[in-house]
């Protein structure tokens, strides 16, 4: 694929993410020494869909297991005060509803994705591209959510870079 098709190929269709997107692009696949083979970015692309299947399928789980934590801790808390012992948990607050908001919305993205990538569809890589900003915005919510804190924006960063890496890797391979 010529330099000219590239571009034509991997421009983006929303004008607000276009400069992040063209930032990220510069960085993952013209200024990184490392770069995978074309075998491998081929087997990624193509294999993309079912891929990101199981990541929306995990994600929607850990929403699940969030939500199924978080409230068996607040009944533990109910538990403590009713025995008028301290509690060490906090209530669920509006980030913590925002947090699960986010995984939530994560997840969906992705399974939206999954039958334009198994396309090739550019738009389906969007949906993907997307997502990793949730997760971002996940990260910052975690600041604000007892007992995750730094951690989770430190983890949120560690995974958006992974994933910004993969996914530019293969980026022109979604042109339809």
């Amino acid at each position: 694929m010529s330099e000219k098709e590239h571009v034509k190929a991997t421009k983006p269709t929303n004008a607000s993410v276009a400069g992040l997107e063209k930032w990220v692009d510069e960085i993952v696949n013209k200024k990184q020494p490392l770069q995978l083979p074309a075998n491998v970015r081929k087997w990624i692309g193509d294999n993309a869909w079912w891929l990101v299947l199981i990541g929306g399928i995990l994600s929607l789980w850990s929403a699940w297991g969030f939500w199924q934590a978080a409230h068996v801790l607040n009944g533990l808390n109910e538990l403590a005060r009713a025995y008028g012992s301290t509690t060490y948990a906090t209530e669920l607050g509006p980030m913590w509803y925002a947090a699960l908001i986010g995984i939530l919305l994560e997840g969906v993205l992705m399974l939206l994705a999954v039958p334009k990538l198994k396309n090739h569809q550019k738009s389906g890589w969007n949906l993907v591209f997307y997502s990793s900003f949730v997760s971002l915005l996940v990260g910052v919510v975690y600041l604000l959510v007892p007992a995750y804190s730094l951690g989770g924006l430190i983890g949120a960063l560690i995974g958006t870079a992974i994933s910004w890496f993969f996914l530019f890797q293969v980026r022109s391979q979604f042109t339809k």
